[in-house]
């Protein structure tokens, strides 16, 4: 299996992090990794080497200057250029048909073999269905209510149709009209489901868990998909810490932040902290914070802003 991040320097660990577990947990599986970085620098270059040939894979790191690229930032959204890199890679990658893209703020705790296996031949790209709010986003693109929307952070992509059919260029082309500026909110992943509007196939939601799924009042889990919300709750496949405060920061809340850091430390990285998030509000509120998960978990007094897990 090809697997694609993109990334900066400062974003390495993590995406190293997002890498062993997902070697850990499919052992029984070849991958080739495929690096996109705005920058890397030369240590974190050869600990990456170092770390993806101890468990016997492949390791491939393109450097990629965003002032070469056709795309208007200034559409990006708010993470940059980095998610988008992934419209590149059927260009990029000539002889690769099928590729994984997974974002480096996910954990994997389970197979991935099920979705190298699904046959793709009719779709351009695979992906789990976006949280309950994408209707919104549906009718903000001009797509029917019964459409499918589905959250790039993981993406398997049939590169083979998307050279065929000349995606890239359609995925372009929406991005960069002039008259498309007001309406892409969410970067790629608007233009994506837009442009792949029925050749996107919907994997499971066990393959992209948000972390607020487990927020007691449950409003952010579509619908829709609640059956497999309950059949995978207790065991997903990939876990994607969708919020701003990540897992590796202090002030993060989340229970579930423990297997970011299991993985961790089982990197070269392993001992390097980061700090508090941008979102830090200071010793007192981050305490009260505590109390009420606390009181939360045992059953005292439950929040609909604390995690049930």
């Amino acid at each position: 299996m090809h697997l694609l991040f993109a990334t900066n320097d400062a974003y390495v660990p993590h995406v190293a992090t997002t890498l062993c577990s997902i070697l850990e947990n499919n052992k029984d599986m070849q991958f080739v990794v495929h690096v996109m970085a705005t920058d890397i620098s030369d240590d974190n270059r050869r600990k990456l080497q170092l770390f993806v040939e101890s468990y016997h894979q492949t390791l491939d790191i393109k450097l990629i200057n965003p002032d070469e690229l056709e795309i208007d930032l200034s559409v990006c959204g708010k993470w940059g250029i980095f998610p988008s890199l992934k419209l590149y890679a059927s260009d990029l990658y000539p002889n690769v048909d099928r590729m994984l893209y997974v974002d480096a703020d996910m954990i994997c705790l389970g197979s991935l073999k099920e979705i190298d296996q699904q046959d793709m031949t009719n779709w351009y790209v695979a992906a789990s269905p976006d949280e309950e709010g994408s209707s919104k986003h549906k009718a903000r693109l001009g797509m029917p209510v019964d459409s499918f929307y589905g959250c790039a952070g993981l993406m398997y992509f049939n590169l083979a149709a998307w050279r065929a059919h000349n995606v890239r260029k359609a995925c372009f082309d929406y991005f960069n009209n002039p008259k498309n500026r007001e309406i892409i909110q969410w970067g790629e992943q608007d233009v994506i489901n837009r442009v792949c509007m029925g050749h996107i196939y919907p994997l499971h939601l066990k393959y992209n868990m948000f972390s607020h799924y487990w927020l007691h009042h449950g409003q952010a889990i579509p619908k829709k998909y609640m059956e497999q919300w309950l059949e995978s709750k207790d065991n997903p496949v990939i876990i994607h810490y969708i919020d701003s405060v990540k897992p590796w920061f202090k002030d993060n809340n989340f229970p579930y932040k423990k297997y970011y850091w299991h993985y961790h430390a089982m990197t070269p990285w392993n001992g390097q902290t980061y700090g508090f998030s941008k979102e830090y509000k200071g010793r007192n509120v981050f305490m009260k914070q505590r109390i009420k998960s606390l009181i939360h978990c045992m059953g005292i007094k439950k929040y609909d802003y604390c995690y049930d897990c």
